[in-house]
């Protein structure tokens, strides 16, 4: 099994992985930070201004996590593709065709499997044989596990030496997600725990 990339083992706040820290602990803690910036004048008017939709669209994770919507050196980023864009072959995915695309990001696309990504991505319990041709061009098939495994490929394809294409999360991310240890940001499509609507919003 090739697991490049792993979960963190700690939180924001120090949580060990192993402990598997339960989806309720994490929004309390994300909930006494909102107050907490509540307590410094950022109303919940403007909190949820500040991870809108609109300003999603163009926004970083990490830009959406601390606020700071005005920091240009947290980059700008850009939507990704969906699972049935990485699945359409003869198709494109950013500057390559879609076989290429899975090449590029170490995978063929005839022969992957679930097996080949990281293990914390399979949500639904999919089969470890389970072609990801199949997840991406099958909607019916393990629906949060394919909305992480695809915002993982195009986490992967941004994270590409010289890549001009900058996707709204990391892998790190997209696997610390996976893992319980970053939340939906307050506000983002998706608020509190629907990932799959959250992993829309972030491909066209």
């Amino acid at each position: 099994m090739s697991e490049i990339d792993k979960p963190s083992s700690t939180s924001a706040v120090g949580t060990d992985v192993e402990s598997a820290p339960d989806r309720e602990g994490s929004q309390t803690a994300f909930m006494a930070r909102r107050r907490h910036l509540a307590k410094l004048g950022f109303g919940a008017p403007v909190l949820a201004t500040l991870v809108s939709r609109p300003v999603f669209a163009g926004q970083c994770l990490s830009n959406m996590m601390s606020g700071n919507l005005s920091n240009p050196n947290r980059g700008n980023c850009a939507k990704g593709w969906s699972p049935g864009g990485w699945g359409q072959i003869g198709g494109r995915v950013h500057t390559y065709s879609t076989v290429g695309a899975w090449a590029a990001i170490g995978l063929d696309y005839n022969t992957a499997t679930i097996a080949n990504v990281p293990s914390v991505l399979n949500k639904d319990g999919v089969p470890a044989n389970t072609l990801l041709k199949t997840l991406a061009n099958v909607p019916q098939t393990g629906q949060l596990t394919r909305h992480f495994v695809f915002a993982y490929f195009n986490a992967k394809l941004s994270g590409l030496s010289g890549s001009t294409f900058m996707y709204i999360l990391t892998t790190q991310q997209v696997l610390d997600m996976a893992a319980g240890l970053i939340p939906i940001p307050l506000g983002a499509p998706g608020y509190p725990n629907d990932f799959n609507t959250f992993f829309d919003s972030t491909w066209n």
